[in-house]
């Protein structure tokens, strides 16, 4: 060849981005998705693919879906802003941590409560422009984008949340409160409300109410009141007295409900309800816990999520504490709880943060 060296074939160089997206769906839904807000940094073509509908599709197909967590704060330092963010994986070592949720169409409402129903964050009522708002927005847990839902026929605020069968059922809240618009729920299918009517005028008193699911049903506590009524067969009972007694606390958060099983942070401890018994009791294992000015427990995926906040004495500082405690239910009908993970996910010098909700949902 006249002494000239034939130039070597150059091999194109493959990446796992030249390759269809049904594979690509196929290799990220084995991925953990406490993982993805890093990996949505790599390309906006992974972005796009972390947020679709199809990769959920895929997870759910092949069995891998798990919980996740969501957290919100208030920052009172910035006309109570709410800021959202979501547990996931450290990329540099084996800590989780919390990031931020950015979104364009964040809700202005400041002050609402919220509630998750599948993939779904509904974030309801509160203070617009320092007035009671009805309006309802709605994440989207795959994307992280918000919109517009239908809103509540009466504005709300200092309201209680709780989910039941698919619908949201609203409490209290309301300026002029009377029997006819004391509570209204939200079909998250029908994308409907109404009102449903009062149990009895002894629960009726003040605007604030607790309410929780709880033994298949919708639990509602009046705080002017001393009374606890429950929703059965489309009609209001009277709730044990036990139950009653115990429930109380500034924030519901400090309750949960996990395999029909009610429980409740107080004086650095988990207890839950015996139905049997007719009494609270200390959940064993995880009896000494640290002492935090604000504490939300969650249902996650059938374990218990621990989220508290610890304000540094002395300093602007805020540290935001997250446990995984395994729920193990014993034949001696003891229920006993095993720590699998303690560790701060979050810190801040803005000591504004105030922790407001945790919720979780499995995707």
């Amino acid at each position: 060849m006249n002494g000239e060296e034939t130039t070597p074939f150059k091999r194109r160089q493959m990446t796992i981005l030249m390759l269809p997206n049904d594979l690509l769906f196929n290799c990220l839904a084995r991925i953990s998705r406490l993982y993805y807000p890093t990996l949505s940094l790599v390309s906006t073509r992974f972005r796009s693919l972390l947020a679709s509908t199809e990769l959920y599709q895929t997870r759910t197909h092949l069995g891998r879906t798990e919980s996740c967590l969501y957290v919100c704060f208030r920052l009172f330092t910035k006309s109570d802003q709410l800021r959202w963010f979501t547990l996931c994986q450290g990329p540099f070592n084996s800590k989780k941590i919390l990031v931020p949720i950015s979104s364009p169409n964040f809700p202005s409402a400041s002050w609402s409560d919220a509630a998750i129903v599948g993939p779904n964050i509904y974030a309801i009522g509160g203070l617009v422009n320092k007035n009671y708002s009805s309006s309802v927005m709605v994440m989207d847990c795959y994307s992280h984008t918000w919109r517009e839902a239908p809103s509540m026929h009466v504005a709300r605020l200092s309201h209680s949340v709780c989910v039941h069968d698919g619908k949201i059922y609203v409490t209290g809240g309301c300026k002029n409160l009377d029997s006819t618009n004391w509570m209204e729920v939200f079909d998250t299918q029908t994308q409907t409300w109404e009102f449903l009517q009062i149990p009895s005028e002894e629960i009726f008193g003040g605007s604030k109410y607790r309410s929780v699911e709880y033994e298949g049903t919708v639990y509602v506590k009046s705080e002017a009141k001393d009374v606890t009524y429950k929703l059965h067969k489309g009609r209001w009972r009277t709730a044990d007295i036990a139950i009653n007694k115990g429930w109380w606390c500034p924030s519901l958060s400090h309750y949960c409900v996990i395999e029909n099983v009610f429980y409740r942070y107080t004086d650095r401890r988990i207890e839950w309800y015996d139905s049997e018994k007719r009494l609270w009791t200390t959940l064993k294992g995880v009896e000494k816990l640290r002492s935090f000015s604000r504490v939300n427990l969650v249902n996650y995926g059938g374990k218990m999520a621990v989220v508290s906040v610890e304000y540094v004495f002395g300093k602007k500082e805020a540290k935001i504490w997250c446990a995984e405690i395994a729920i193990e239910k014993r034949q001696t009908g003891e229920i006993w709880g095993m720590l699998e993970w303690l560790d701060i996910v979050f810190r801040t010098n803005d000591k504004s943060y105030s922790l407001e909700r945790a919720l979780a949902t499995t995707i």
